[in-house]
């Protein structure tokens, strides 16, 4: 059997490959986001613990005290983790997404090029 390389055909094929690179892509989306719900590395961003820490941050720990400053740091962990998960549920619906479309796509038009074949 022998490809032929009509317009129709070629269409047919053509489709048939980006929705194959899709799926591939929405699986390694998928398999990137376990890993990562696996081993999670959070971001852990905090404007307490750079180099050069805040002039003000002297001020307000005089102010209100080492128990805000605490605080802070605590909320600012929180807000690092609930971003790192939101990130990876936004990961894993990107993946099922790409899946779930391209899938049917990909296989309506891969199951279609034999019978292009047989009405010829």
């Amino acid at each position: 059997m022998q490809a032929k390389w009509d317009l129709e055909h070629v269409y047919f094929y053509l489709v048939s490959f980006i929705a194959l690179i899709l799926i591939i892509i929405g699986a390694v989306t998928l398999v990137q986001a376990g890993i990562a719900y696996i081993t999670p590395a959070y971001d852990n961003y905090s404007p307490f613990d750079q180099p050069a820490p805040y002039m003000e941050l002297g001020e307000w720990e005089r102010e209100f005290g080492p128990e805000l400053i605490e605080e802070e740091k605590a909320r600012y962990a929180d807000i690092n983790r609930n971003n790192y998960h939101r990130s990876l549920l936004r990961d894993t619906v990107r993946g099922l997404v790409f899946i779930i479309v391209a899938l049917p796509v990909y296989l309506y038009h891969w199951r279609k090029i034999p019978k292009l074949e047989e009405d010829e």
